[in-house]
């Protein structure tokens, strides 16, 4: 039940509006009635209520007054104004004081419930909201990290499904995953040295779970330092700082001291690739395939490193030939060409020069690890195989590439076609305008790609091309500079709104990430920019 005030100093128009609520509004209660402002606020001191109608014009204190009074208060009710047709720029001058609607005397009954019934729908709303982040606080710590770690996952593998039901848990949860910049960080075990200590291929995935738990322990001591698993079982650690200078030496100490405990505890080593800096929670993607490409560069290096940039000519000439390599590879598994298959093998241990029995079991398990899944057991079988092949050839460096391509021949019948092509619609500019007019609609809501290519019936990749081809920005760059406008419209009000209830109601959940960003945007913090544009 909603309580309501009913405030004016006519006490017929009070008993029509409780004779007409009474009789037409289950959902509401008349908690009590005034006949001017200041009587009202001496009420509002002792009892609670949601909404409070009140007339402008009233003796001892007008309704304006009790407006700018009750917008100071820390959970003010909401505000429905009466106002007759000469008072219309009184009523415009109190929408200033969070007052959200007004009804024209004479009051109609069919006007009062329609007023009525979108004040209910807005608390209602708001009881569900503050009920879900009741909830969302009862969730252990661990229970949230496992929702963290989750939605990682998903983002940096562009799960769409996943990132469409966690990003708003993660919203709820207040989880300030980025607030400044952040990078991922890409940490493996270096599985030429699992198989010269005679590790079973099998026993591998137990290896990377002590580094996974391993990285998580380390990086408890910094709440900056978020640790999942991608798709791959790679251990990744999304890392935050004031800086870029400060994220690289936090990813240099924890990459330091994982080294080391795996060394002393396993006799394995660590590689790790960093990626891109990024300032958007959904450009981490980018940055952890950085991270992936640099990682690669062990591929070529005879010991454990984190790697940053590719720096050397010939590391980028053998890159280059290894992705042309894996594209054919690909090509001739879709196109059921066994022929093609070898020979794409055969062609890029012919090209790289001095090949060290180190590399072949490097690339030999990149090559294995990357190439598209057949069935789980088929699978498992063949890398067991290829492992000890790699495990001999390591022990015993073959004198042609014809023992190396042997590793490869059984993978042909245990892998499996994949792929689909993406539907073209028939008018982009139309699926571009309503994804613009959601966003306009919806920028305080957390707003994912996943989500708006699910409201227009499209994949995410498909709507990130044709919106970046559209608008020449991506949609992150367009919501940003949405929300930074809203933002700046905002804390140009008065009287003046704080800066976190500002952040709160573009869609921000730090309001120091929301700083960061609204700086990056107008070259000034929003405090700053709320004072420039404050009149004293």
């Amino acid at each position: 039940m909603y309580k309501v005030l009913i405030v004016d100093d006519e006490p017929l128009v009070r008993e029509y509006l409780k004779l007409h609520i009474h009789a037409n509004q289950p959902d509401w209660e008349v908690a009590g009635e005034a006949m001017d402002g200041q009587e009202a606020w001496e009420i509002l001191q002792q009892i609670q209520v949601h909404l409070v109608i009140t007339d402008i014009k009233m003796p001892v204190v007008d309704g304006l007054e009790l407006c700018r009074r009750l917008s100071q208060t820390k959970n003010p009710p909401i505000i429905l104004i009466l106002s007759g047709f000469d008072e219309f720029s009184l009523a415009q001058e109190a929408i200033r004081f969070g007052v959200q609607s007004y009804l024209l005397k004479p009051v109609v009954v069919d006007e009062l419930a329609e007023a009525l019934a979108q004040v209910t729908a807005q608390l209602d709303r708001r009881f569900h909201e503050e009920l879900a982040f009741r909830a969302m606080g009862k969730i252990s710590k661990e229970s949230q990290t496992q929702v963290v770690k989750q939605f990682l996952k998903s983002l940096v593998s562009e799960n769409s499904v996943e990132i469409k039901a966690l990003y708003p848990l993660i919203f709820r949860l207040k989880v300030p995953l980025i607030e400044t910049e952040g990078l991922i960080m890409v940490l493996d075990l270096d599985e030429d040295k699992l198989a010269k200590k005679g590790i079973p291929y099998s026993d591998i995935p137990i290896f990377r779970f002590i580094l996974n738990q391993m990285v998580d322990e380390l990086s408890q001591e910094n709440e900056s330092e978020f640790v999942f698993l991608d798709t791959d079982q790679n251990t990744c650690i999304l890392v935050t700082g004031e800086d870029k200078n400060n994220i690289e030496v936090k990813c240099r100490s924890l990459y330091d001291k994982v080294s080391a405990a795996m060394l002393s505890s396993t006799g394995i080593t660590v590689s790790g690739g960093l990626g891109t800096f990024e300032s958007e929670l959904f450009h981490l993607q980018g940055s952890h395939a950085t991270a992936v490409r640099n990682l690669n560069q062990r591929l070529f290096s005879d010991e454990p490193a984190l790697f940053r940039y590719w720096t050397e000519e010939l590391q980028l000439q053998r890159l280059a030939l290894l992705d042309q390599t894996f594209t054919s590879i690909q090509f001739a598994i879709m196109d059921q060409n066994e022929v093609a298959f070898l020979m794409a093998v055969k062609h890029y241990y012919e090209h790289i020069k001095d090949l060290s029995a180190l590399h072949i079991m490097k690339i030999g398990f990149y090559l294995v690890r990357n190439l598209p899944n057949g069935s789980l057991e088929r699978k498992s079988e063949f890398l067991d195989n290829a492992y000890h092949h790699l495990q001999l050839a390591y022990r015993n460096p073959p004198e042609s590439t014809e023992a190396i391509i042997a590793l490869f021949r059984e993978t042909f019948n245990c892998l499996t076609k994949g792929g689909r092509e993406e539907p073209v619609p028939e008018n982009e500019q139309d699926i571009v305008s309503r994804v613009k007019a959601y966003i306009y609609s919806h920028y305080a809501e957390p707003l994912s790609l996943a989500l708006l290519a699910e409201k227009m019936g499209i994949t995410p990749g498909y709507l990130s091309n044709i919106f970046h081809r559209t608008m020449q920005e991506s949609y992150i760059k367009f919501l940003t500079r949405v929300r930074m406008e809203q933002a700046a419209k905002l804390l140009k009000m008065h009287p003046p709104l704080k800066v976190y209830d500002v952040s709160e109601r573009v869609g921000y959940v730090s309001v120091k990430h929301f700083s960061h960003v609204f700086k990056q945007f107008y070259n000034t913090p929003p405090g700053e920019y709320q004072e420039k544009h404050i009149p004293s």
